[in-house]
């Protein structure tokens, strides 16, 4: 198997053409399975900007089940030194309401990503990252232009969050390889990867369910479906067990492919929001890297 999959991929280098191997994307579910909590419903009230725009409430996002499947779980092929392009298309964090959309982003060493404001008032984005080139800079009104931040450099999973609204949070996967997804809100997701035949792990993460594994089959340029179910006993009582930022584990071979500056951002005003709120932000401090 290993030296027929090596075989497919010089095949590809030597410019034999497509024609000659066969290639897959591979799709699935997460599901969750148990009664899936109430989600926590956020107060705006003190900033009647956020809170106009939900007039039915504003709700957290970290826990996001809908009929039986589980939303923003970053899922991802376990290999070392699988290689494919970088994503030409920036990946986009907004700020809409008060809030991050999409709330999980997953992106691509050297790919781009875009950080808007939807919203005609000052937000901050400031990343919890360690490896990754930090950022922190306000967005003191609607910018749909987006300001781009340098690329991330390696693998690495971290916390972006609002110093001035801080029930506001985003998480940031990035991967050395174009191989992964994110669920949305039907459980599904597809990895786009053009992967070879072979048997592939897949790992899928969920900021407060943890990570699991799956094996899958690639076989005739058909993929199996891969099917995740997490169970609602694993769900972490606070968000602050998952604050910051973890180094992505160094991924393991199963298949051969060849193929800062801070923001000004005013004293005054963010105290003001602060007091309001009664919810003055918490110094957060790094995660242990996963091993």
């Amino acid at each position: 198997m290993k030296a027929r999959l090596m075989l497919s991929a010089l095949a590809l280098a030597a410019g034999f053409g497509l024609s000659s191997v066969c290639l897959a994307d591979i799709s699935g579910t997460v599901k969750f399975d148990g009664e899936a909590p109430e989600p926590a419903q956020i107060d705006m009230s003190a900033v009647k900007e956020c809170a106009a725009q939900h007039p039915d409430g504003a709700f957290d996002e970290s826990l996001v089940v809908a009929d039986g499947k589980l939303a923003n779980v970053v899922v991802s092929v376990k290999a070392d030194n699988l290689q494919g392009e970088v994503p030409k298309e920036a990946a986009t964090l907004d700020q809409k309401g008060c809030q991050y959309h999409p709330h999980v982003v997953a992106v691509m060493v050297g790919q781009s990503l875009l950080v808007k404001n939807d919203d005609n008032f000052l937000h901050n984005v400031h990343a919890l990252s360690i490896d990754n080139p930090a950022f922190n800079f306000g967005q003191p009104t609607k910018d749909l232009n987006g300001r781009k931040v340098d690329p991330m450099k390696t693998a690495e999973r971290f916390k972006v969050k609002c110093d001035v609204h801080p029930w506001m949070g985003a998480q940031v996967a990035v991967f050395e390889h174009p191989y992964f997804a994110v669920s949305k809100e039907d459980g599904t997701f597809k990895i786009p990867g053009n992967l070879p035949d072979g048997e592939y792990t897949l790992v899928a993460w969920h900021e407060k369910l943890g990570e699991q594994e799956a094996k899958v089959m690639v076989s005739g340029g058909k993929a199996e479906n891969a099917e995740f179910t997490f169970k609602p006993a694993a769900a972490k009582a606070d968000d602050a067990a998952n604050p910051g930022a973890v180094k992505l584990a160094s991924l393991e071979k199963t298949v051969p492919v060849k193929d800062g500056a801070c923001c000004e951002v005013s004293k005054a005003k963010t105290l003001k929001v602060a007091v309001k709120a009664d919810a003055k932000p918490q110094a957060e401090q790094p995660q242990a890297a996963a091993k």
